[in-house]
């Protein structure tokens, strides 16, 4: 989701070089002092620009920090090997760890929504959406093919793979690990979804 998209302020048009610097500034405070260290005083001040500039853009500390976060992920399309499994592990992947900067900086703000309700429900929303979008793609699209049977609880299966991960770094303070990824697929997804039971 686009930093203008989170926000729902209205104005003067936005410069999107200054949009651009606070994303990275938080991003790179997120990088260096976590969570608790990134402050709004201490982004517009890396980012050289008011908080104003800030709080026109993003209504919340977590709203801003959501949208950082979000903006260092790429989140593919729906892939398509021609293999169901093949599919649900390339888009369940997206929760595996990652040592990566989008890696780091998730891990920053997962290992925090314990604490904090409306990073949780923003991070919800805006992190978590679109991949498990993807896996709701996959799903369908597996249907439509005859693969799967059409009577499949689809968002309940999708959010399989996520709730783990979000569990994981919640309560284990420690992101999925690509077996475990692995693990749910085989062993969980593929068979809900296709076993005889529920056609």
């Amino acid at each position: 989701m686009p930093p203008s998209e989170v926000s729902g302020t209205t104005g003067r048009p936005r410069d999107p070089a200054v949009e651009l610097r606070i994303l990275t500034a938080t991003q790179d405070l997120l990088a260096d002092h976590g969570y608790p260290g990134t402050t709004i005083a201490a982004v517009a001040a890396r980012a050289r620009c008011s908080k104003a500039a800030i709080y026109r853009r993003w209504t919340t500390k977590p709203e801003l920090v959501v949208a950082a976060v979000r903006a260092a992920q790429h989140v593919p399309e729906p892939p398509d090997t021609g293999d169901l499994r093949e599919d649900l592990l390339a888009a369940a992947m997206h929760f595996a760890e990652s040592e990566d900067r989008s890696g780091v900086l998730l891990a920053s703000v997962l290992s925090e929504i314990g604490r904090d309700p409306e990073l949780y429900e923003a991070a919800h929303r805006v992190v978590g959406g679109p991949p498990v979008a993807v896996l709701v793609a996959v799903i369908e699209r597996w249907i439509a093919r005859g693969v799967v049977p059409p009577h499949v609880h689809v968002r309940l299966l999708a959010d399989v793979v996520p709730t783990a991960a979000f569990g994981s770094v919640v309560l284990r303070k420690r992101a999925l690990d690509p077996s475990t990824v692995e693990e749910l697929v085989d062993f969980v997804l593929l068979p809900a979804l296709t076993a005889p039971g529920v056609r």
